[in-house]
């Protein structure tokens, strides 16, 4: 009787812990084809040496295998169906790396990283020492097309384990990072369902106390020194550690700190009673601007933080120009009281929007900081119009899906209580996650000329009931209406032409209306999704009710 594919990798994986170089060459010509050869390439290279493992590549092993969810379920490995970019990588089995070791990285899913293997007879195998582990990793540097073996990857996880063994002999071989890796590390997630990104965060949080220097200046170092790339998760990963001034002082040096809400990230310390973190803080020159050093003291002052606000004002007594202070206030006292300012005056918007030019002189949208519950978009802020609305602008939360906002979390909160939004038609483009978690929001239109309904646009919108999406729109992002659980009616045009994954999930009231014969027709059908056929007329008559 043939034994099954998985039969085929069970026998090959005993017979690389029980067997001799000879009796595994035997048995690979009887088992023929082996799919799922990873793993026990993997385990000869932990244990066994370079014999074992040439032996092994003779007969056809290599770290590939098939990612799919068969393969997952069959061998309990990991195929990167959450994240694309990753697969179980049994080359690791490499590394000095033990139980409980590494933890965070989704390659590792499946493997047992032990010091000992136990074999049916004799004694058990031990981790291979460090001058038969630079062996091996020489043939596999010499064969990595074959064997579809990553020398980069494994450079990356070598540091974050700390093996220096490895380390140096990558580095003599002249591997360095991949470019993803560095560009992940410096400028974020290439993708919403990038794996880099999380795997960085996940990794560097759960390191040791004692590891985590080291490794974050080596990382450094390969990066040519350039600031990491920051987001509120990496703080919030990393903020447990700050009773460790040193570690403080040097996030705050190698990650980017325009994207720091560095306020926030004061009153945290403040807070958690750190304050042999405050002068630091001084010497980078947070404390610089006078309004916001006030805001602090207040904080403090406020939340009976007594030792905080004693060093807080024995700052601003030693550094302030209290009278240049003084008449700056004056100064803009007099401008606000000479003002007539009009709700629509340049003034007046600056304080609810935020927003950047673009290069060719337009808007975008930043954040929305007013308190209305009903809120319209500008057309213009002064002489210039609004032609795009940023990721997250309105979002009701931060973090989520890789969404970057640049909103406080008093403003997010303010964002969750919108029920109706009004877009001026001189807006093109609308980012990912613009109006994401924005749970009371009822009614919105999207203005003829926009092209992409965004990924994770109106992601947990529960309180969203119908929606026309105008004929200019050619792609529908991923997500892109997930979780809105009372969405009755959306309308879309022929005019689309890609559907990214899970746009409509969990929406169970949900009717599409399209065009017979259209590509969004023939996604209903395949997904299991509810949709009646619906000329422009029916449109035009759903999009006039959004707004009855």
């Amino acid at each position: 009787m043939e034994l099954t594919q998985k039969e085929k990798a069970e026998a090959l994986e005993h017979a690389v812990i029980n067997c001799s170089v000879e009796e595994l060459s035997k048995l690979y010509d009887k088992l023929g084809y082996v799919e799922m050869s990873a793993p026990a390439l993997g385990l000869a290279c932990r244990f066994r040496g370079l014999d074992m493992v040439k032996i092994l590549v003779k007969k056809g092993a290599t770290f590939d295998f098939p990612s799919t969810q068969e393969s997952e379920i069959l061998y309990g490995c990991y195929i990167g169906q959450k994240y694309a970019n990753y697969r179980t990588n049994y080359a690791l089995y490499l590394l000095k790396v033990f139980r409980g070791e590494l933890k965070g990285a989704c390659c590792l899913t499946g493997m047992k990283f032990t010091k000992n293997r136990k074999r049916e007879a004799g004694k058990p195998l031990s981790f291979l020492a460090d001058k038969e582990r630079v062996t091996v990793l020489e043939y596999l540097i010499a064969q990595k097309e074959k064997l579809s073996f990553q020398p980069e990857e494994m450079l990356f996880y070598a540091i974050c384990a700390k093996d220096a063994v490895i380390f140096e002999e990558l580095r003599r071989h002249g591997v360095t990072l991949s470019d993803r890796r560095v560009h992940t590390m410096t400028e974020g997630s290439v993708t919403i369902s990038d794996g880099y990104w999380y795997e960085f965060c996940a990794l560097t949080g759960k390191l040791a106390d004692k590891n985590y220097l080291d490794v974050m200046q080596q990382l450094a170092l390969e990066i040519d020194e350039k600031p990491f790339y920051y987001t509120e998760k990496m703080f919030d990963v990393t903020k447990k550690r700050f009773q460790d001034l040193e570690v403080f002082e040097y996030f705050l040096v190698h990650f980017r700190q325009d994207k720091m809400k560095k306020y926030q990230i004061i009153r945290d310390l403040i807070d958690d009673d750190i304050l042999e973190a405050l002068p630091i803080i001084e010497r980078v020159g947070w404390f610089s601007v006078p309004k916001k050093r006030d805001e602090i003291i207040e904080y403090a002052s406020e939340n009976k933080k007594t030792e905080a606000l004693a060093w807080l004002l024995d700052y601003k007594n030693r550094t302030a120009d209290f009278a240049a202070e003084r008449e700056k206030a004056d100064k803009k006292m007099m401008r606000e009281l000479n003002k007539n300012i009009s709700p629509n005056s340049v003034e007046a918007l600056k304080k609810i929007w935020s927003y950047k030019k673009r290069e060719d002189g337009t808007l975008v949208i930043t954040n929305y900081k007013g308190t209305h519950t009903e809120v319209t978009v500008p057309e213009k802020i002064g002489r210039s119009t609004v032609t795009a609305i940023k990721d997250g602008a309105l979002a009701g939360s931060s973090g989520k899906a890789g969404i970057i906002t640049y909103t406080s979390w008093e403003q997010e909160q303010q964002h969750r209580t919108i029920k109706k939004i009004t877009l001026p038609e001189t807006v093109q483009s609308i980012g990912a996650g613009a109006f994401m978690s924005m749970k009371a929001l009822r009614e919105i239109n999207i203005p003829q000329g926009v092209e992409e309904i965004a990924a994770f646009i109106f992601y947990e919108c529960g309180s969203l009931k119908r929606l026309t999406i105008p004929e200019s729109v050619k792609e529908i992002g991923e997500y892109a209406f997930t979780d809105c659980r009372n969405l009755e009616e959306v309308y879309i045009s022929e005019g689309v032409l890609k559907i990214g994954q899970r746009a409509f999930s969990d929406c169970p009231k949900l009717v599409i209306y399209c065009p017979e014969g259209s590509e969004i027709e023939s996604y209903c059908k395949k997904n299991n999704l509810s949709f009646q056929n619906c000329d422009k007329e029916k449109a035009d008559t759903m999009e006039e009710s959004i707004y009855k």
